[in-house]
């Protein structure tokens, strides 16, 4: 099993809904700001070249993430890894819960990598490649 990449998020006042939880759109927000620096190193360098696309999001809930549970501990995994995209997995908790304890919330989102002038997929370059294949499940 590969290596896990676990970011801290905090929640801010405006994240949370009437019922006194993280909305839905938030955590998908949530997602991406965890997601950007774990993929700063792979992609940084070919930043003006090639951005990555989501093709896909599912999230998936199985329990409650209020205020109090600020900062968010997301830990992000590779799912899947091919030519020209990979699909990231992530588990999220807030930071007071035991690691090993059941996540409320687990996702996916499935990136393409594309070249921006041209607008048409792009195939990972192998040093990408080998940066994600660390954290393959």
């Amino acid at each position: 099993m590969g290596e896990k990449f676990v970011a801290s998020v905090p929640v801010r006042w405006s994240d949370i809904d009437v019922y006194q939880h993280i909305n839905h759109a938030t955590m998908v927000t949530i997602l991406e700001e965890a997601r950007v620096p774990f993929l700063r190193e792979p992609f940084e360098n070919e930043i003006t070249t090639t951005g990555l696309l989501i093709a896909q999001v599912t999230v998936s809930y199985k329990g409650q993430l209020r205020l109090v549970d600020s900062p968010l501990q997301v830990t992000i995994w590779v799912n899947r890894l091919r030519a020209v995209d990979f699909t990231l997995g992530y588990a999220v908790r807030s930071v007071q819960a035991d690691p090993e304890s059941r996540p409320a919330v687990l996702a996916e989102t499935q990136l393409a990598a594309v070249a921006i002038h041209e607008q048409r997929l792009l195939r990972l370059t192998p040093a990408q490649r080998d940066y994600l294949q660390h954290f393959l499940r």
